[in-house]
């Protein structure tokens, strides 16, 4: 469901009742996809410097792996002036601008297209697990795919019909096509641009969604515009709401939001996590509360599993990223600690955004590193 709060757009992912994502604009757009006409401003370090009509200059590292396709070792990247077709990969962030890329891909619901030097390579979302769909999928889209091309198959494809996975793979050539055509713009330019609500749906339309709620009729309408246009399989699932009540109340969700912003996270065995956001990681804390250790090892062993579940959960609902450090209850059994970095793993591979388990530091601690993909919940 989605609604206008506070300026920008919020967005909650809810399954059986339960709030499992809940998306923030804060009233900025994202530049993350977009796809500019760039002209050179400065070249230093590998690092080239341009100017892509935005408030700050977007910056692309010539080092990055890849790069090497538009970029190979031991020749000048480029020059004062060029102009040079870009894409936003993360938003800027501090005194950092935009970080973009030359490596161009085209992403749609089920296929993402890419040229690439291993041309007509085909991999397939590894959350796509029975083997004959993967042969399935990447005959099928190797068959679609134009010369010269690759792609990354993702896993709402899993099961989809032919047709479905062909469309879009029509759809993203001949944007690629069009944009191609464009290079001849003036630069600074921009080619293309999805809104970011737009952005927001395509990354949770890879769930299994029933329907899709919106109360903001500019909203209602981008999404018709947009995305239904696109999919419309997702048509009959759209659903203005017009009524007085709140549309997360209405929804028995917000509650659920309110608590997104407290540090404290009760378990039902009566213990609690403590979640910390620093500016160099995220620290979270495993406590006994009032919980009743009786059962020595057994019992501390249950209530970090309890916790390894809520802490994968925690970090999916508030889109906490980068370096998570994790103090749970201390354990004698190396076993039993194998069992819980085990289960976590297991959690964790529910996300739909990447997380490692890295392993425990030397001080017991568990580490876990998550995708940036975007900026985290922030105090109202």
């Amino acid at each position: 469901m989605v609604s206008r709060l506070n300026g920008g757009n919020a967005t909650a992912l809810v399954e059986n009742g339960k709030l499992v994502e809940f998306l923030r604009d804060y009233g900025e757009e994202s530049l993350t996809g977009n796809i500019y006409l760039g002209v050179v401003k400065k070249v230093t370090g590998g690092f080239i410097f341009l100017d892509i009509g935005q408030e700050r200059q977007a910056f692309l590292d010539t080092k990055d792996s890849r790069e090497r396709r538009n970029f190979p070792p031991g020749k000048p990247p480029a020059k004062p002036g060029d102009i040079l077709l870009v894409q936003v990969l993360k938003d800027a962030v501090g005194n950092k601008g935009p970080n973009v890329t030359s490596s161009i891909a085209y992403t749609g619901r089920y296929i993402m297209i890419f040229e690439s030097l291993d041309a007509d390579k085909v991999n397939v979302s590894k959350k796509v697990e029975c083997y004959d769909e993967i042969k399935r999928l990447k005959f099928l889209v190797q068959k679609a795919l134009s010369p010269g091309f690759s792609a990354v198959v993702r896993s709402a494809a899993n099961f989809k019909k032919k047709e479905y996975i062909e469309s879009e793979i029509e759809m993203l050539m001949e944007r690629w096509s069009d944009n191609f055509e464009c290079r001849q713009n003036r630069a600074p330019a921009t080619l293309w641009a999805r809104s970011g609500l737009v952005k927001t749906l395509m990354e949770i339309a890879q769930e299994d969604i029933d329907e899709i709620v919106i109360d903001d009729m500019a909203a209602f309408s981008a999404i018709q515009k947009e995305f239904i246009a696109l999919y419309p399989d997702f048509e009959d699932k759209l659903t203005f709401y017009d009524k007085s009540e709140g549309i997360f109340s209405a929804y028995f969700v917000k509650t659920q939001i309110d608590k997104l912003y407290e540090k404290r996270v009760w378990l039902k065995s009566g213990g609690f996590i403590v979640i910390e956001q620093t500016e160099a990681c995220v620290v979270i804390d495993v406590n006994t509360g009032k919980f009743q250790s009786k059962g020595g090892e057994t019992a501390k062993l249950a209530l970090n599993l309890e916790a390894a579940a809520e802490i994968a959960y925690q970090l999916r609902l508030r889109n906490l990223s980068g370096i998570i450090i994790i103090d749970f209850l201390r354990m004698l059994s190396k076993q039993d600690m194998h069992r819980l970095l085990e289960y976590l793993e297991l959690e964790l591979h529910k996300d739909r955004i990447p997380a490692l388990l890295v392993g425990m530091t030397t001080l017991g601690l568990v580490e876990i590193t998550r995708k940036r993909v975007r900026k985290p919940l922030a105090r109202n």
